[in-house]
């Protein structure tokens, strides 16, 4: 038995749930399904679906990867967008894998729970007690209305499979289930209780482990404590940015420091690599060497960037996601969780902060101590041209974080190169071996 007939939803576009009206998450409701055999003979039911519901995309723009199905198997949660049903291919070579899949079908684990869901908003199964449903199934549609001379705009349908069971005469079988929907705050759906807060895509998951978790929880909560100050989710961002880059301030420095000793070895290193140009391994081995004379750690330049990895992506997955941003405002951003277009040319969209962002960080790397050989420096110019094609389309909220930050970074630069000139740098005497 499959589902059949999947009903097709309404644009949910510009459409603000009730519960986000009165100000208040809709609370779980319970539904219970019971069957009753009044016959003399038991009857074996080879299990059924439930329609769980549809998605729709919020905004023709969302990210491909807003609009899924999660579900828990044995206690790791499992996802699919609407990406999956597209043919797989080799990467670069081209030639697919797989064909173009209609609908997906997942395996017979046990499930817990079980949700439809686009950028903001859910539709969300969980079993009271005990196991709620055997398989999970999802189709994409393309939603009515879209141009089919562009991309398609895509809709998700969904179902859970409930299992077999039999009915022994003149007795009953039920089957407690839970729902809840309405909007992903991530505090509501950690309190029902059994791993639901993992449909919001904060986290990237590897082997089923989710990377950034602490750090994109820690982060939307003290971004939300700010609000309570401020009542503005543009300033908590500026306030909780500024709070960041204090605590990183030492670090900063000392990559800086790093730099410096890095610029002034640039000409001796630049003399071996040409004295040594035929011979690499021993090119290595005297520049590793003269790190070491100078007890210099070629990577400390590096440690404020590896610091702030996690803190970018964990940026990129709370400011993409969290609906308390939605349709919140600051100066000409009508929304800090989509782009900033101010207006189109020829069709395409003009943001500003990423342009904001992409001067920002120029103006930091030109006050940067200059390490590398110069093709290495003119290779890191293009570094904004990368962080511009990324961010351009994702949320206003990460590229308004991402200026703060470059602008804070430019001033500690600039306070850092106002003071006295470090002393000269020298060899480290280190005690002989006896």
């Amino acid at each position: 038995m499959r589902p059949s007939g999947a009903r097709r939803p309404i644009d949910h576009q510009n459409v603000r749930p009730p519960c986000l009206v009165h100000g208040c998450p809709r609370l779980p409701r319970h539904l219970d399904l019971s069957f009753t055999n009044h016959s003399s003979s038991p009857i074996q039911s080879p299990g059924y679906y439930l329609y769980l519901g549809s998605a729709s995309p919020v905004h023709k723009t969302d990210l491909i990867s807003y609009l899924a199905l999660d579900w828990d198997a044995n206690g790791k949660s499992d996802h699919i967008d609407t990406m999956w049903f597209n043919a797989k291919r080799i990467l670069v070579l081209g030639p697919e894998t797989r064909p173009e899949q209609s609908v997906y079908t997942s395996g017979t684990a046990p499930i817990v729970w079980a949700a439809v869901s686009n950028q903001y908003f859910t539709t969300l199964a969980s079993a009271r007690g005990g196991t709620l449903a055997t398989g999970a199934w999802a189709q994409r549609f393309v939603l009515p209305g879209s141009d089919p001379s562009a991309k398609p705009v895509y809709g998700m349908d969904s179902a859970i499979q409930l299992p077999p069971f039999t009915v022994a005469p003149g007795k009953s079988v039920s089957q407690g289930i839970q729902f809840y929907a309405g909007p992903k705050f991530y505090a509501t759906l950690k309190g029902l209780g059994a791993g639901q807060e993992r449909i919001i895509t904060y986290f990237f998951s590897f082997w089923g482990m989710s990377v950034f978790r602490p750090v994109s929880v820690f982060l939307l909560n003290t971004l939300n404590v700010f609000h309570g100050v401020t009542r503005n989710y543009a300033i908590a961002i500026i306030l909780l940015t500024l709070c960041i880059r204090i605590a990183l301030w030492p670090i900063q420095n000392k990559a800086t420091a790093s730099m410096r000793q890095m610029q002034e070895l640039t000409p001796r290193i630049n003399e071996l690599k040409e004295k040594y140009k035929d011979d690499p391994n021993r090119m290595n081995a005297e520049v590793m060497k003269l790190y070491k004379e100078y007890n210099i750690n070629p990577l400390a330049g590096c440690l404020p960037m590896f610091v702030q990895i996690p803190i970018f992506f964990g940026f990129y997955r709370v400011l993409g996601t969290a609906i308390e941003l939605r349709n919140s405002h600051f100066l000409w951003v009508t929304d800090l969780s989509q782009p900033d277009t101010v207006f189109h040319i020829a069709g395409y969209p003009v943001n500003i902060l990423p342009m904001f962002m992409a001067v920002t960080m120029v103006a930091q790397m030109s006050l940067q101590p200059k390490t590398g050989d110069p093709s290495q420096q003119r290779m890191m110019m293009f570094v904004p041209l990368i962080f511009i094609f990324m961010c351009y389309n994702f949320a206003s909220a990460l590229a308004l974080y991402w200026t703060v930050q470059n602008v804070f970074s430019i001033t500690q630069l600039y306070v850092t190169r106002k003071r006295t000139a470090p002393a000269p740098l020298k060899p480290v005497a280190r005690r002989k071996s006896r």
